[in-house]
């Protein structure tokens, strides 16, 4: 262990201190109840990465475990130049002798959809089919794994335009697989997980599928494209009405419609189908 980490219980997230005789941190990037995320520079390949941080004290909850066993896996397998990479995963003790566990990623450099709505900047159709036609190749890509890996939490915050603006010369990139699942056909019970609003109605029930995640992609557009919540927009029986809030063309609400259908039969059945219809729109 390096003798430049803090000292303090749980005192890692201050700028310059080394994890892993390795990873020089720059800042929090986000703190939960024994979780952290940070950004960092690989000091061997000066390079930015992303450190997972989870601390194995009397406070670590199983599902925390669990799920991030599942993202350490999950990168392992992922090979997308979309998403993070998996690059090492170590443990160490603390000086106050707690234990963590500690996972490293690429460090995906971009600006989310989350921050252009905060500056109150929504996209056009047009900017929006390009953003959705990214997504799902990403999710297509996932969506292929045997098992199928499924993101469970698709939201503004997680996609991200590299560099940023315009999206027509942007890259969009999926990231935080921290609720990720690899789930196979006869294992289709969870542990509720996601982010209300952009949760469909069967992984609200504890259940979730690969088209999971194209309600969640779908609750994301009407929000990028409306600049409203999905909550604000959701009517009786829990059909997102982004239509009464947008100026889009009926073949487009049609497809995004589906996309956001509460019930399963009524969905695009894959985020190929959903890819190949959008591409076809014109």
């Amino acid at each position: 262990m390096s003798p430049s980490v803090a000292s303090s219980s749980k005192g890692i997230g201050m700028g310059g201190q080394i994890l892993g005789d390795r990873y020089q941190v720059e800042r929090q990037l986000g703190k939960k109840a024994g979780r952290w995320t940070l950004k960092a520079q690989d000091i061997q390949t000066d390079s930015p990465v992303i450190l997972k941080v989870l601390f194995l004290d009397d406070g670590l909850n199983a599902t925390d475990l669990r799920l991030f066993k599942r993202e350490v896996d999950a990168l392992k397998l992922l090979n997308h130049e979309a998403t993070p990479r998996y690059l090492s995963y170590f443990e160490m003790e603390m000086p106050t002798q707690d234990q963590v566990m500690v996972l490293v990623q690429s460090y995906v450099d971009g600006v989310s959809l989350e921050t252009y709505l905060g500056q109150s900047r929504t996209f056009s159709e047009t900017e929006i089919v390009a953003i959705a036609q990214a997504a799902l190749e990403i999710l297509d890509a996932l969506h292929s794994h045997e098992p199928p890996i499924i993101h469970r939490d698709i939201r503004p915050s997680n996609l991200l335009l590299q560099p940023g603006l315009p999206v027509a010369t942007a890259k969009v990139c999926l990231v935080d697989f921290g609720t990720v699942k690899a789930l196979s056909a006869s294992t289709t019970a969870i542990t509720m997980i996601g982010t209300d609003g952009y949760l469909p109605p069967e992984q609200s029930a504890g259940r979730v599928l690969a088209i999971s995640d194209l309600y969640s992609l779908g609750a994301t557009l009407a929000e990028a494209l409306t600049g409203k919540s999905p909550l604000t927009m959701r009517a009786q029986g829990l059909r997102i009405r982004f239509e009464e809030f947008a100026d889009v063309t009926p073949d487009f609400a049609a497809w995004l419609k589906k996309l956001l259908a509460p019930s399963l039969d009524k969905r695009w059945q894959s985020a190929q189908a959903a890819l190949t219809a959008l591409k076809q729109l014109g």
